[in-house]
């Protein structure tokens, strides 16, 4: 599983940047196919760290079950 680099909205999707093999690749995509994933479109794109990209599979995949730095003390 490699992590998001960063996402950003384009039409009617989204492209979302990751490394692999120390090469940055980029794919793209639609809302319908988030949704299928049962990817949160939004989420993802304002929090794209949380997210990786299966090599597998080609899927984004939720990931941060739990960062610490993101609790409050």
């Amino acid at each position: 599983m490699q992590k998001v680099l960063r996402t950003e909205r384009l039409g009617d999707g989204v492209s979302v940047a990751w490394e692999q093999d120390g090469e940055e690749i980029t794919s793209y995509f639609s809302f319908t196919r988030l949704i299928d994933m049962r990817v949160n479109a939004l989420d993802v794109l304002n929090t794209p760290g949380n997210y990786g990209i299966d090599e597998k599979t080609g899927e984004i995949r939720f990931m941060a079950f739990c960062q610490p730095s993101r609790h409050q003390e």
